[in-house]
């Protein structure tokens, strides 16, 4: 079955090697370990793939120890691709870790991250991560340091998705 991202939730491509919003690119306070795909406010996030949920994190801002971004929140899925998060979004109330999610079920919403609109990207996106099995907690990867052993590149999984 293909994995499900709805493309109506989308705003543009996804981000090319190099771009602010692209995997491994070189940020002022990181490396981005993911991909942005940008979309509006309450943008509805849904699995690509039926797994189980190992973890729900506070993802971004004051209560995640960068508060130079908005609060929001993460879900890790693991499923047949490995383990996704989910970020930037605001998990629905009523999921839990331990629970089954199906491929295409409702888990969120985009919640922008960018306190001001700096004319560069959109202020709301999904930060798509991919770790290897078994993660149960996403990582930082700091200036200087190699890619940390459990992060995938999640760019070839999401183009295959939006073939």
């Amino acid at each position: 079955m293909k994995p499900y991202i709805p493309l109506f939730a989308r705003i543009g491509d996804l981000p090319a090697a190099g771009e602010p919003g692209a995997f491994g690119t070189v940020r002022k306070h990181d490396v981005h370990t993911g991909v942005d795909i940008y979309a509006r406010e309450n943008a509805t996030v849904y699995a690509i793939e039926n797994g189980v949920i190992v973890a729900i994190e506070k993802f971004t801002g004051e209560h995640a120890d960068s508060p130079w971004w908005n609060n929001t929140w993460s879900i890790l899925v693991e499923g047949v691709s490995g383990v996704v998060c989910y970020g930037e979004l605001r998990p629905m109330d009523w999921l839990e870790v331990g629970d089954r999610v199906s491929n295409g079920e409702m888990i969120g919403m985009v919640v922008p991250v960018l306190k001001k609109d700096k004319g560069v990207t959109p202020t709301s996106m999904l930060h798509f991560e991919l770790y290897k099995p078994g993660t149960t907690s996403s990582v930082w990867w700091h200036h200087g340091e190699p890619q940390p052993e459990t992060l995938l590149d999640p760019t070839e999984l999401l183009k295959t998705i939006y073939a």
